[in-house]
């Protein structure tokens, strides 16, 4: 306050002379401030102190004792709130030639197909059951009390071809395991332009992708790489699968090597098949030119022939059929290149003789049209 009151004078020089107005406010201004940042100083010394130290003593205890978390409060969900869940959309119902299978194939092909088993014939040639198919031995054995025949290897059968398979006739008590059915099909076709280019397989890899619906094995499109299936890929991915056709061996003539991309082959299991079978039979054989029908083997064909046992038919397209599905005949123009025959090969589960009959049996039911070779 002494400071305060010896600027008093200079007030008053400041108030009467003008030419020394601006200095000595600048001097009062800068005398008034230090004297009052003086004081304040001087009386928040004490105070400080004293905060510092109820701060140090209030923190000491605390060190001691553990910290209280503060609970988390759960968040109020709203009454409208509806939890996610993954949905799946499958099928609204049973395709229409596996409803025709049912409920009026079956039984027709129960009374075409039924082979009354011949009791003149040798019990090696008939199996009633898989237990007697386990038992029966058509292998040529080795002598078992002679120990030198002990951990030799099984003897080979008679004769230089493969053996074949066992006929399983329909049992009275388990018919619907051994009708005939539709396992799979796969659609194969080959491009010869790809051996010099390998993108020339873009536009097929599309075109089968579109007809069958289904994505390449190991792409991005793949459900198996998500999660969705898992395992073998026959058994688990359930509706089919699109993989490339590498070449096995080489041709120098072709300037083939293993290894390299040459078709794509398309895999369809359950209703995928029957969808197929069904666009096959409605939309495209119908519309293509001077086709009668798929041609039947000759009547001289032997019956214990690999083709004939084997339960698999074999029907081939030429490049036209094609074009004529309606998955690529509406956007016909994003597909270049040339098109490519390709061959259906229909997976049944019979085995042994008449199996393949059999199979073409159901196909005709199915609506593939076969016609005898005399009538092309």
């Amino acid at each position: 306050m002494s400071r305060v009151n010896s600027s008093l004078p200079l007030l008053r020089q400041a108030l009467t002379g003008a030419n020394h107005a601006p200095i000595v406010a600048r001097s009062i201004h800068t005398s008034c401030s230090s004297s009052f940042a003086s004081s304040s100083s001087s009386s928040s010394t004490p105070s400080a102190e004293s905060s510092s130290q109820s701060s140090s003593t209030s923190v000491a205890p605390q060190l001691g004792s553990k910290q209280q978390k503060p609970k988390k409060l759960s968040p109020v969900l709203p009454r409208t709130f509806i939890p996610p869940a993954r949905i799946v959309v499958g099928p609204t119902q049973i395709n229409r030639l596996q409803e025709h299978y049912k409920r009026t194939l079956s039984s027709d092909l129960l009374y075409m197909i039924y082979d009354h088993p011949d009791p003149t014939k040798p019990r090696e040639e008939v199996v009633t059951s898989t237990s007697e198919a386990e038992e029966v031995d058509r292998n040529r054995r080795w002598d078992l009390s002679d120990p030198y025949a002990k951990q030799r290897p099984a003897r080979a059968p008679r004769g230089n071809r493969r053996l074949q398979p066992l006929t399983r006739p329909i049992s009275l008590d388990q018919t619907a395991r051994d009708m005939p059915k539709l396992e799979r099909i796969v659609l194969s076709c080959f491009s010869k332009d790809s051996i010099t280019n390998k993108h020339n397989l873009i536009p097929l890899v599309a075109m089968v992708r579109a007809i069958t619906g289904l994505s390449p094995l190991g792409t991005n499109a793949d459900l198996g790489l998500m999660g969705i299936t898992s395992g073998s890929k026959l058994a688990n991915r359930g509706s089919g699968y699109v993989e490339i056709i590498k070449a096995k061996s080489g041709v120098a003539s072709f300037k083939l090597r293993p290894g390299m991309p040459i078709g794509v082959k398309a895999t369809l299991f359950g209703p995928e098949a029957y969808d197929f079978l069904e666009v096959l039979t409605t939309f495209v054989l119908p519309r293509l030119r001077s086709f009668n029908g798929f041609p039947l083997p000759p009547s001289s064909e032997i019956a214990s022939s690999p083709s004939a046992v084997s339960g698999v038919v074999s029907l081939g397209m030429g490049p036209e059929a094609m074009g004529l599905f309606p998955q690529v005949e509406v956007n016909l123009d994003q597909y270049p290149g040339r098109g490519v025959g390709f061959q259906i090969d229909c997976i049944t589960n019979r085995r042994g003789r008449k199996a393949t009959e059999n199979a073409r049996t159901l196909l005709s039911g199915l609506g593939v049209p076969f016609v005898r070779r005399g009538d092309v």
